[in-house]
């Protein structure tokens, strides 16, 4: 099955007019976001009114006081040396083809016999041996179990034909996103490979990669895999080229502009286009505003790569009274609103990365891909 996504983006004066109506819109939405304090603040001042001077309003982005450090945790990377664990016990599952045989009995042999979508293989009268999830050496024993009601002393040979039951798959700015057959050691770049590499824009007749590797990432097992793809591929770091494993996704990231995540406890989660500068307050109010259970005081800001993060705690509170500059958000910035109280950034960072994970891998695989025309 191939995952294929589409990012595009069009200018057009109907383009313009609507992102500004978008932009007056998220600016009186902004507002109705003191409402949702109720219960949590005595009073609260609106934003400043928009003017005709754009600069009068937006502010840069200053220092802020109230970065959190980041405890470092014990990093799981494999240095592709030798042979994944994984290959070492091979276990088996559907999809996979073997070949059975007895010893001193040529004519009994049957090649080619898949492993059923239910996990089950048949041989003469061993019907339906459970054979997902075994070594070949296991499956074996269970099959001279099933065959000796019928032949006394029967020595099964199991080899394998072809070898398909494990795969990983990798989406996003990639040629040939799809789900590719592990029968064989593979590591990262092996598998960006076999994609056929990553994808190619054309701007005024030249060429450059669509993927940003500060926001692509392995996963495994639903948490994000310890490796730097940033410095694997840019700065050939290959302690960071770790070998793939069964069921693991690589995500390519795109690198084309104009987008912001809103994450966790929102109305409706997601990446949102950013045609111009937007404000945390104008963020959350896009996304539809605090969910029921957001903790509505505090966001946190994550700024450029998501393997070493630059994090922010947002006092929204102070921002909504007046009391401190609304933060206007960069180019792929991620803000999270989280469901509990919290003071330190390690408290909800994993949550946070871990919504961005499932929100560009849902999205990835429910867009349609088109090929990106980015010619001018």
């Amino acid at each position: 099955m191939v995952f294929i996504i589409n990012f595009k983006y069009e200018t057009s004066p109907q383009t313009n007019n609507s992102a500004m109506n978008r932009f007056t819109t998220a600016l009186l939405a902004a507002a109705s976001l003191l409402s949702v304090l109720e219960g949590q603040e005595v009073r609260v001042r609106a934003l400043p009114a928009p003017t005709n001077d754009a600069s009068a309003y937006w502010e840069e982005l200053r220092p802020l006081d109230d970065k959190q450090p980041i405890e470092a945790e014990t990093e799981y990377r494999v240095t592709p040396v030798g042979i994944p664990a994984w290959q070492t016990r091979y276990t088996l599952g559907p999809g996979d083809t073997l070949t059975f045989s007895i010893y001193d009995r040529p004519d009994l042999t049957r090649e080619n016999v898949q492993i059923a979508p239910d996990g089950t293989v048949s041989y003469l009268q061993a019907v339906a041996v459970r054979a997902e999830g075994l070594t070949f050496d296991q499956l074996r024993t269970r099959v001279e179990e099933a065959l000796s009601e019928y032949q006394k002393n029967v020595k099964v040979i199991v080899s394998p034909s072809e070898i398909s039951s494990k795969n990983f798959s990798i989406i996003g700015r990639v040629r040939k996103p799809g789900s590719y057959t592990l029968d064989r050691p593979t590591s990262i770049l092996e598998g960006i490979a076999l994609a056929e590499g990553i994808q190619i824009g054309t701007v005024r007749g030249s060429n450059y990669e669509l993927a940003d590797f500060e926001r692509s990432f392995v996963a495994r097992d639903g948490e994000k895999l310890a490796v730097d793809l940033a410095k694997l591929y840019y700065e050939g770091d290959f302690s960071q080229n770790a070998f793939l494993e069964p069921s693991d996704y690589i995500y390519v990231a795109s690198n084309l502009d104009n987008e912001v995540y809103v994450l966790g406890e929102v109305a409706n989660p997601g990446r949102r286009k950013m045609p111009q500068k937007l404000t945390v307050t104008q963020a959350v109010a896009e996304a539809g505003g605090f969910g029921e259970y957001a903790y509505r005081m505090r966001v946190l800001l994550i700024r450029g790569s998501i393997h070493s993060p630059e994090t922010h705690i947002i006092d929204m509170k102070a921002i909504l009274k007046g009391e401190a500059n609304d933060i206007v958000l960069q180019n792929r910035d991620i803000v999270f609103v989280n469901k509990r109280p919290f003071e330190l950034v390690e408290r909800v960072l994993d949550s946070a990365i871990q919504s961005f994970m499932l929100s560009v891998t849902a999205e990835a695989v429910s867009q349609n891909y088109v090929t990106v025309d980015t010619t001018e």
